[in-house]
């Protein structure tokens, strides 16, 4: 496999020694901007990318400290490798360049010969560096879409066993009135008694799916947007033919679009969201789903049913306005668990997702992916398989375990309403 280029800034104020190291520099394959001072370093740090920098600590307008401590601040360079060149009789210049954030120094004269290895067994730390950064944050990352996923199950079903435990207790007591015939009384101990056993199963679940959560992953690969949303309309399909429901879908997606995502979390938001429609809406209803890329090249879905209107609460807590309701006697939909499955799944995408729901009746859910996690085969620009946080996090999460995938399979009739079409006309009017 080719090595890959880098880019480099040389920063010293001897002619010499900037125009040596970017010609060996150069020579090894990579592509080197220099700066001739302190001030002008800081300068194309601030304003373009870079692998790694070597600065000598004594520049005029701004030393090498400086420079690094600049840099160390924060921006896009933040976190790349730092070489410094400083003479023999500079000890303790090079220990407070190390405390600033130096990776490594090299000492004035320098040897050529060495020079260019040292700068590549630096670039190649540097490397494992942020892999081992990434690995971090995907691990964060993992564990933050675990917690979501439990946290939503969690709240849906304790809410109804709460509601069912509660209102047992109530007849069990006979608060209002006496339960005739006595067998009616041992029926409620039971309803009561296995509330209470689902609740502790369910948490048992909970702890469970806490202590796998490591062998969650999260595996990229290039999907065709266009099969994604046809294999999860095929899915949902005869559960929409059963109920007489009609899948109206406007797919205006090419064959070479392609998606860099996990095809089987991929399809279960999909899945998801259209299942949710065909359960609202009414026998004989219409579900309208439209499919396209974005004037920016990102992908849209929007998913319109025919049924009631989602509850306050929970399209406030999807769009993020609203924290969940608590409350003993909460509200609880059958979709919303899905839905909520859904949006983190679109999220893991790095995605948005939202509701927008009508009160006489239709919902429309939005489903976008944006742009940079698009592309199509007929792209030109060569890219390196690790430029999106995306395939990143595919390439170490399957590094980290190979324990099969956990997966989530989240497998009523409602009054009548607007239609799909009228849900989407609903969307452009307010728009």
């Amino acid at each position: 496999m080719p090595k890959k280029r880098k880019h480099i800034l040389v920063a010293d104020d001897d002619a010499v020694y900037r125009d040596v190291a970017k010609a060996s520099l150069e020579h090894a394959g990579h592509l080197v901007s220099v700066a001739i001072d302190g001030r002008e370093a800081i300068s194309l740090l601030a304003s373009q990318s870079f692998d790694a920098a070597i600065i000598d600590l004594t520049m005029p307008g701004a030393d090498g400290i400086t420079v690094i401590q600049t840099l160390r601040s924060g921006g896009g360079n933040a976190t790349i490798p730092v070489i410094v060149i400083t003479g023999h009789d500079e000890a303790s210049a090079v220990s407070r360049a190390y405390e600033a954030g130096a990776t490594s120094f090299l000492t004035k004269p320098l040897n050529w010969l060495l020079f260019t290895p040292h700068v590549e067994f630096v670039l190649r730390s540097g490397d494992i560096e942020n892999e081992l950064r990434e690995a971090t944050a995907t691990l964060a990352f993992l564990s933050d879409l675990k917690s979501q996923m439990m946290a939503a199950l969690a709240q849906e079903f304790q809410t109804p066993i709460k509601t069912i435990f509660g209102f047992s207790q109530l007849m069990e007591k006979e608060v209002y009135g006496a339960v005739a015939p006595s067998a009616y009384r041992e029926m409620i101990s039971d309803i009561s008694k296995s509330a209470h056993g689902l609740n502790t199963a369910l948490l048992k679940v909970m702890n469970f799916g806490r202590a796998l959560h490591d062998n969650l992953q999260f595996n990229a690969e290039d999907v065709s947007a266009r099969d994604a949303v046809r294999t999860a309309i095929a899915a949902i399909e005869p559960h929409a033919l059963r109920r007489d429901i009609r899948i109206s879908a406007d797919i205006d997606i090419s064959n070479e679009s392609l998606l860099r995502a996990d095809p089987s979390l991929l399809s279960q938001a999909l899945r998801s969201v259209i299942e949710n429609a065909v359960r609202l809406s009414p026998r004989g209803g219409e579900v309208v789903l439209r499919a396209q890329l974005s004037n920016d090249g990102g992908m849209v879905l929007s998913i319109g049913d025919s049924g009631p209107p989602l509850s306050a609460d929970l399209v406030m807590e999807i769009n993020g306005t609203s924290k969940p309701t608590q409350g003993f006697m909460a509200q609880s939909q059958s979709s919303a668990v899905s839905i909520k499955i859904a949006k983190i799944l679109t999220e893991a995408h790095h995605g948005t997702f939202t509701i927008r729901s009508h009160p006489d009746g239709g919902n429309l859910v939005e489903l976008t992916i944006p742009f940079d996690k698009c592309r199509t085969d007929s792209d030109t620009t060569e890219r390196d398989p690790a430029t999106t946080s995306i395939e990143r996090l595919a390439r170490i999460s399957a590094e980290l375990s190979n324990d099969p995938r956990i997966m989530n399979k989240l497998g009523g009739q409602a009054t009548a309403g607007r239609s799909g079409s009228q849900a989407l006309a609903y969307r452009r009017e307010e728009t």
